[in-house]
């Protein structure tokens, strides 16, 4: 009977853990009238990113990174007269979320040898804090906006070592680059 239950909370926590593990949302937006093909340089703007790159000026390194890597995998390079400029913000946000889902579990054998076990339950509440990266790209010659993706995920491990952190920022960008150049419906 215990081993029987210790198997369904197992299975029970495990799938919360995993469902909390892939909670993030990624989209993007692009100017249809645009023809990314003739796109092949670039330049950065860093006006947008200023306040973040000043206060996080490690973090804001491996974004740079990250986003040109992405930029040269996607066949772009970086130019003084560019066709486009790109750059990105940070921002923070904190969410409360409640769940009924909460558990703890208690065993204790009394007198004559009887076991008691205890499930107990109760409404949880949680502050998290959710990161979202923006990345633009504008026109050079009419400054007018012609891609934006946005990519939010629950921020964790801000004890990461720095090559954790630049792993993490570097997926997130190529989740956001895997929709560059957009795709056209027919």
């Amino acid at each position: 009977m215990l081993t029987k239950l210790a198997k369904i909370l197992f299975v029970l926590f495990s799938t919360l853990f995993l469902f909390s593990c892939s909670n993030v949302k990624s989209s993007y937006d692009y100017d249809s009238a645009v023809d990314f093909a003739t796109l092949k340089t670039y330049q950065w703007d860093r006006q947008p990113s200023a306040a973040f790159n000043s206060a996080n000026p490690l973090v804001a390194k491996r974004i740079v990174k990250a986003i040109e890597d992405n930029l040269r995998r996607k066949g772009l390079t970086e130019a003084e007269a560019a066709d486009i400029k790109i750059s990105y913000q940070v921002n923070f946000e904190k969410k409360l979320s409640s769940s009924n889902i909460s558990g703890g579990v208690g065993m204790s054998v009394g007198r004559y040898n009887r076991g008691n076990v205890s499930i107990s339950g109760g409404n949880q509440i949680r502050e998290t804090t959710e990161g979202t990266l923006m990345i633009d790209m504008v026109a050079a010659g009419s400054n007018n906006l012609v891609w934006r993706s946005t990519t939010t995920k629950p921020v964790s491990g801000r004890d990461a070592s720095p090559e954790e952190s630049e792993k993490r920022i570097g997926q997130q960008v190529f989740s956001i680059f895997e929709n560059f150049p957009p795709k056209k419906n027919p």
